[in-house]
C-alpha cells in the first residue's frame, strides 16, 4: 500500500502545480499566436518551427507528467516496511501540577488549570526521548502518572487531571514536595529538576519548612507562575439554569484568588531554581528545556521499530529519464520553403511599419 510522508501539505502542493500548469498552457497559446503572426497560417505555423504536431504533443506530455511526477515527488511516496532498532536515552522530568479550585478562576483564558495543562502539552511536545512524571496536587498530592516516555499514555493522564481528582480540596504544596521528595528518593532519577505549575497559593504554609528536604537531595525546584496579581473570583458548581455561581467563606463572602508571585520565587530561590511565568505566554519555558538538556542523560535501552520506506528516489530517477527524453526528441530544421516565407512575412510587416506616421 503506497501512503505519503507529506500528506498534511497536500493543498499547498496541488496549488503550486496548478498554477505551474497555467503557467504552461499560457505559454502553449503565446506561442501559437507568435507563430501565426510571422507565418500567417495559424495553428500550421508550429510544424515549420517545433517539427511534426506528434513530436510537439509528445513534448507537451512529458511536460505535463512531469509536472504530476513532481507533486508526487514532494508528498514523499512511501510503500514497504523496514525494521531497524532504536536506542532510547533522555533524562528524568518530574511535573507537579496544581489542580485545586482556584486554578479554575478566569483571570487566564480559559482559565488558569488550562493554561497550565497547555504548558505542561508544550514541555513534553518539545522533549527528545526524556520520561516524564506527573504529580497532582491540591490538599493532598498524588503519583498521577508514573515516569514514561510514552506520551500518549501521559497525555492520557494529563487530561484525566482536575479539581475532581483529588477529594481533599484546598492547597497543600507541603504534601506535593513531600511526595516530590518520595519519587526522587525511590527512583533515583537522573535529573535534579522538579517543575511545578501553580497559581502559588499555599493554605497551609508548609511549603518552605518541606524546600529543606530538597537541599539535601540537591534537587531544583522551577517554579511556574500562572494567574494575576489582582486575583479572580473562584467559579462554584453550579445547577442548571442558575448563572454563573462563585465560592464563598464561611462568612458568605466570594473568595478571591490571586497568584502569589513572592512565594513562587522564594521556592524558587531556596533551591537553586527560577521562578517563571505562563500569564502572558509560553516563552519563558524555553529555559526549562535548556535546563533538562544539560541533565544528565540515562540510557533505556533499545526497542525495535517499523518504519515505512522512502520511495522518492525511484520517483526522481523517472523525472530525470523524462527530461533526458525531452531534451534528445529532434526539432525539426526550418526547411527552406518555409524560411522564405517567415522573411516575406517579416519583411511586410516591417514595410507597414515604416509607412505609418
Amino acid at each position: 500500500m503506497i501512503t505519503f510522508g507529506n500528506m498534511a501539505y497536500i493543498i499547498y502542493i496541488a496549488l503550486m502545480a496548478f498554477l505551474v500548469l497555467v503557467v504552461y498552457g499560457l505559454y502553449l497559446f503565446w506561442k501559437r499566436r507568435a507563430m501565426g503572426i510571422l507565418t500567417g497560417r495559424g495553428r500550421a505555423a508550429a510544424g515549420f518551427v517545433r517539427g511534426s504536431k506528434v513530436i510537439s504533443r509528445i513534448k507537451s506530455g512529458i511536460i505535463i507528467t512531469s509536472v504530476l511526477l513532481c507533486v508526487i515527488l514532494l508528498l514523499r511516496p512511501q510503500w514497504g516496511e523496514k525494521i531497524r532498532e532504536v536506542n532510547s536515552e533522555g533524562s528524568d522530568v518530574l511535573i507537579a501540577l496544581d489542580v485545586s479550585r482556584s486554578m479554575t478562576a478566569r483571570d487566564v483564558k480559559p482559565s488558569r488549570l488550562d493554561r497550565a495543562k497547555d504548558a505542561v502539552k508544550w514541555i513534553v511536545g518539545s522533549l527528545k526521548g526524556d520520561r516524564v512524571g506527573l504529580i497532582v496536587f491540591a490538599g493532598d498530592a498524588f503519583l498521577q502518572c508514573p515516569l514514561t516516555n510514552d506520551t500518549g499514555a501521559f497525555m492520557m493522564f494529563l487530561d484525566a487531571a482536575g479539581p475532581e481528582s483529588i477529594r481533599l480540596q484546598g492547597t497543600d504544596m507541603g504534601r506535593m514536595f513531600r511526595e516530590a521528595y518520595r519519587v526522587f528518593q525511590k527512583k533515583r532519577l537522573t535529573s535534579k529538576i522538579l517543575v511545578v505549575i501553580t497559581d502559588g497559593e499555599d493554605n497551609e504554609g508548609a511549603a518552605i519548612p518541606a524546600m529543606k528536604a530538597f537541599k539535601e537531595l540537591g534537587v531544583s525546584v522551577y517554579t511556574v507562575g500562572v494567574g494575576r496579581a489582582e486575583g479572580e473570583y473562584i467559579p462554584g458548581e453550579s445547577s442548571e439554569g442558575s448563572g454563573e455561581v462563585y465560592l464563598r467563606d464561611t462568612e458568605g463572602k466570594l473568595i478571591r484568588s490571586s497568584k502569589n508571585a513572592d512565594l513562587l520565587k522564594q521556592l524558587a530561590g531556596a533551591t537553586g531554581g527560577a521562578y517563571l511565568d505562563i500569564t502572558n505566554g509560553f516563552s519563558d519555558l524555553r529555559f526549562i528545556l535548556e535546563i533538562i538538556e544539560d541533565q544528565q542523560r540515562n540510557a533505556y535501552g533499545s526497542r525495535i521499530i517499523k518504519e515505512r520506506k522512502e520511495r522518492f528516489a525511484i520517483v526522481a530517477a523517472l523525472l530525470l529519464v523524462l527530461f533526458s527524453v525531452e531534451l534528445m526528441l529532434p526539432e525539426r530544421k526550418i526547411s527552406g520553403r518555409s524560411k522564405g516565407r517567415i522573411k516575406e512575412r517579416l519583411r511586410r510587416i516591417l514595410m507597414k511599419m515604416k509607412r505609418k506616421p
